[in-house]
């Protein structure tokens, strides 16, 4: 989607264009430049008063002769607050100056790259005056690398996600197994000592037939000692 800016035209710039037309040429619009400081912009200016970063124009066409849609890549390390935008021409002239005293334009975060597409509408301007110099391949690239790491971070939070179920469900199955393996225990347990209780009282048994017959045989003797 486009922002549209109607720009204040420089007289800078406006003397660029009568030149280039003079000589039957057109002024080349080359660069984008952003700066983080909010204003009324003037026609007298010749740069922007806060510029952070200047980046070429990666694509443009003309929508008709006084309206150009601008597209451009803002990488690097810094963030801010978009509030002005200048349009350069090949040559270094400030062309145009947009700003706001209340309004940002957008905001460029830090180490993200912002895509750039505008629709410039220079009505001040005589028609066809204005030509663009740009770098499609460039913009190409610059997105298809910013895609490229987008697609290997979400990829990379998706094998996270894998390997965090992965684990989860090893866990799961060790837990069943080292429950199951608990159960199967408790049940030797249960079985080894109801075994011990039949053992125990087997032993009682014959200990008490061993005690009987002890008893027995010992007043027998002494039955026999009193009969003699």
């Amino acid at each position: 989607m486009s922002t549209g800016l109607q720009p204040v035209i420089t007289k800078a710039g406006l003397a660029a264009i009568l030149t280039a037309t003079k000589t039957g040429l057109s002024a080349e619009i080359s660069h984008i430049a952003l700066g983080s400081q909010a204003y009324t912009p003037s026609a007298d200016q010749k740069t922007l008063r806060n510029e952070v970063a200047r980046f070429p124009i990666s694509s443009g066409e003309k929508l008709s002769g006084t309206l150009l849609h601008l597209t451009a890549v803002a990488d690097g390390t810094t963030g801010y607050w978009v509030k002005e935008v200048g349009i350069f021409l090949k040559d270094g002239t400030l062309l145009a100056v947009w700003s706001h005293l209340t309004e940002a334009l957008a905001y460029k975060a830090a180490n993200i790259d912002l895509l750039l597409a505008y629709d410039l509408s220079l009505a001040a301007l005589p028609a066809d005056s204005v030509t663009i110099t740009s770098t499609a391949a460039g913009l190409n690239l610059t997105l298809a690398a910013s895609l490229a790491a987008q697609a290997t971070a979400l990829i990379d939070e998706q094998l996270r996600g894998l390997k965090q179920h992965d684990r989860q469900v090893s866990q799961e199955r060790l837990q069943q197994i080292a429950g199951e393996q608990i159960s199967s225990l408790l049940d030797r347990m249960s079985a080894a000592e109801k075994a011990a209780i039949q053992t125990r009282d087997g032993l009682l048994s014959v200990a008490i037939a061993n005690a009987t017959g002890l008893i027995a045989l010992q007043y027998t003797v002494i039955q026999h000692i009193h009969g003699a």
